[in-house]
């Protein structure tokens, strides 16, 4: 009895053909994938389909179930998608697409010289490895983002993408800071997002920077005027900006 039920607890079956061809990691993050896909295909055809085959991946979850951390799955994903097996949306690494059809296609090829141009082609190089070490930072600064409205989070998004490849310093805690301080300044969605363009454009990693050219730039002008700043911490909306 507790053998049966110490053998099918929280199991996850690995193909051994995968371990021989993508190795060990890969074949248990295949397995795991492929049981997500499955849920997914199940749960939300309808959804599935009108991303165009996209979904949205749970690094965490996977990480807890596999024990691989983002930046290993990250790095499997780089291998399989030279191969075809999933592809990345290059907008957001969790947002992800399986072609289940041509990863059995592999499983079921015994051509060794197929399985070597496989093995061959889903190799790692430098590049490979630094973005995803790219990415993983990425999505642990994004998971700091509280920001409801889908067009200010995706600003953020933005804004942290473009401090990464000015490699600018960002943590976590200073994502935090910044949402603070700009949700202090104004609670108008348009301005968020000026501010946050601004802070991309010209690489800005503090917010007092972007917030003080946003003033410079858009002083008088009737676009933003008079509604807006919450006047403890910004700009009193009766005066003359």
């Amino acid at each position: 009895m507790w053998l049966e039920l110490i053998s099918g607890y929280e199991r996850i079956e690995v193909n051994t053909k995968a371990i021989n061809i993508f190795g060990r990691d890969a074949a248990i993050y295949l397995a795991e994938l492929m049981w997500i896909y499955s849920q997914v295909v199940r749960k939300k055809l309808e959804e599935c389909k009108a991303n165009e085959g996209y979904f949205t991946l749970d690094r965490t979850y996977v990480q807890n179930r596999t024990a691989l951390t983002a930046e290993e799955q990250l790095q499997i994903d780089a291998g399989l998608s030279k191969v075809g097996v999933v592809e990345i949306n290059e907008n957001d690494p969790n947002s992800i697409r399986i072609n289940a059809e041509k990863y059995a296609s592999i499983l079921v090829d015994d051509d060794v010289n197929s399985i070597y141009e496989i093995q061959k082609i889903s190799k790692l190089n430098r590049d490979d490895k630094a973005n995803a070490k790219k990415n993983s930072v990425r999505l642990n600064l994004v998971a700091a983002l509280s920001e409801t409205d889908v067009d200010v989070l995706e600003a953020y998004k933005t804004w942290i993408t473009a401090m990464l490849e000015a490699k600018k310093p960002l943590t976590k805690a200073a994502v935090e800071i910044y949402q603070r301080n700009l949700d202090n300044y104004t609670d108008v969605k348009e301005v968020k997002i000026k501010i946050l363009e601004i802070a991309t454009s010209l690489a800005y990693h503090e917010f007092a920077w972007a917030r003080d050219q946003y003033e410079k730039n858009y002083k008088g002008n009737g676009t933003f005027i008079g509604v807006r700043q919450k006047k403890a911490n910004g700009i009193d909306p009766n005066s003359g900006f």
